[in-house]
């Protein structure tokens, strides 16, 4: 196969700088675009996200980025949704209006229950028991990735393979589907075993 190339879209949402360093720390070749435009030219697609899902979607929309990422989908080639980015992979969110989402995985994105009295966001290293598929490799199970959201997924409909994370209730935590990868939590700030992760991501083919 080609040379690797990562793609990791900046529509204005996203924690671009930090994902930016994670993947120059792990020395492969990427570009930030801002366009839709030269995505052919590469291998994998990150879509960082921070901030309201029915902004972002409609801000993803009007950029052309919801065709876009289809289309790269289509052809086989990894995509990893990261917080704000994962939850933009479902079918919909209620933050600030109801938005419509890329809709990969059947799901709603809403916020967590209130009934549980646990403070909002959610903020800090909380453990994941992951499902131990390839992009897991060499990560042990459970192991401690980092959070800061305020919205989750919490039940699907979908032949996906997910794993969770308890915050007052269980909900997704990271989500995978044949080439298509989500992540509630942030692993550029996850230390070795987020970097682990997202050299895992890069090496798939």
């Amino acid at each position: 196969m080609s040379k690797k190339k990562v793609a990791i879209i900046d529509a204005g949402f996203g924690n671009i700088s930090s994902v930016n360093n994670a993947i120059k720390h792990l020395g492969f070749d990427f570009d930030i675009i801002t366009t839709t435009s030269n995505l052919n030219t590469h291998t994998h697609l990150i879509l960082p996200g921070v901030g309201s899902f029915n902004k972002a979607s409609k801000k993803l929309k009007s950029l052309g980025w919801f065709d876009a990422i289809k289309d790269f989908s289509k052809k086989s080639k990894p995509f990893l949704g990261i917080c704000l980015g994962m939850q933009l992979m479902f079918e919909s969110g209620d933050e600030h209006g109801d938005g419509e989402g890329l809709g990969f995985f059947k799901g709603k994105c809403e916020k967590f229950s209130q009934q549980n009295k646990y403070p909002l966001p959610h903020v800090g290293f909380n453990l994941v028991k992951h499902s131990e598929t390839n992009i897991w490799k060499n990560i042990p199970s459970p192991s401690p990735f980092y959070f800061v959201h305020s919205y989750r997924i919490s039940n699907i409909k979908d032949e996906a393979i997910i794993s969770k994370t308890f915050y007052g209730e269980d909900f997704i935590a990271f989500i995978e589907k044949k080439k298509i990868f989500g992540a509630q939590f942030h692993p550029e700030k996850s230390h070795n075993v987020g970097l682990k992760l997202l050299k895992n991501f890069i090496d798939q083919n």
